[in-house]
């Protein structure tokens, strides 16, 4: 994938508050578990209503795994992944988050003709450092969104933390490097500006609705458990066929 280059730059400490801010005030995950489907499904159009989630073939997505949509607003994710990612596999999660980044940093110039780092652009990005990058910043987001600092930072061993995370020795290696660099770049952080920075990102979004789940949502879920299977409860609230 090409890369795309903003001119809004963001530390890697910025979006680590970013991504703890969206954890705290949208998911309803407990502490130590995280589901990334509710979270897409349920919890995430708290904060763009009317986002919709739509799962698409492998054959049809191509060596695409899944991006975001700009009209009608939504995540377009590849069957692989999304079934990776209920059966509870960390790179699908990685890669639906990075969306969800996406989505959160850079919504609002997805129909700006952004230039991309490639052919008749490169010259001119050339030099803009991973703070400009759209994908870094969506691949920290993902980072730190599933690995909260907070509750990551007191392992120093690959070992431990894949054992406590399930997560392969590779996978674990790159997370505990993630959070060795947001350790050391705490120590060069301005709060002032990084809490302006995640002002102004949380400004552009639109206003977070707190409303209760449904007395049938409630009820439908409980019953159902199965997060895929929930995602007709919405159509059953309005009396549409699921």
């Amino acid at each position: 994938m090409d890369d795309v280059f903003i001119s809004r730059g963001a530390s890697a400490n910025k979006i680590r508050i970013l991504a703890e801010w969206v954890r705290k005030e949208l998911s309803t995950s407990k502490k130590g578990t995280f589901d990334v489907i509710r979270f897409i499904e349920i919890d995430l159009p708290k904060l763009f209503p009317g986002l919709y989630v739509h799962i698409e073939s492998d054959n049809k997505m191509g060596s695409t795994r899944a991006f975001v949509s700009e009209d009608p607003l939504g995540i377009v994710v590849s069957e692989s992944i999304y079934e990776g990612a209920s059966n509870g596999c960390m790179f699908s999660a990685e890669i639906i988050m990075h969306e969800v980044g996406h989505l959160l940093m850079h919504h609002r110039y997805a129909a700006l003709g952004l230039n991309s780092a490639a052919e008749p652009y490169q010259q001119r990005v050339e030099g803009a450092g991973f703070a400009h990058s759209a994908e870094w910043q969506a691949t920290m987001f993902a980072l730190c969104f599933l690995y909260p600092f907070s509750e990551f930072k007191k392992f120093t061993g690959v070992g431990e933390l894949a054992k406590s995370s399930r997560l392969t020795h590779g996978q674990a290696n790159r997370v505990l490097n993630h959070i060795k660099r947001l350790r050391v770049r705490q120590n060069y952080s301005d709060t002032v500006l990084d809490r302006s920075w995640l002002k102004g990102v949380t400004e552009s979004f639109p206003k977070i609705q707190k409303a209760r789940p449904s007395k049938l949502r409630s009820q439908l879920l409980l019953f159902f458990g199965d997060t895929r299977r929930a995602r007709n409860v919405r159509r059953l609230e309005v009396g549409l066929p699921a």
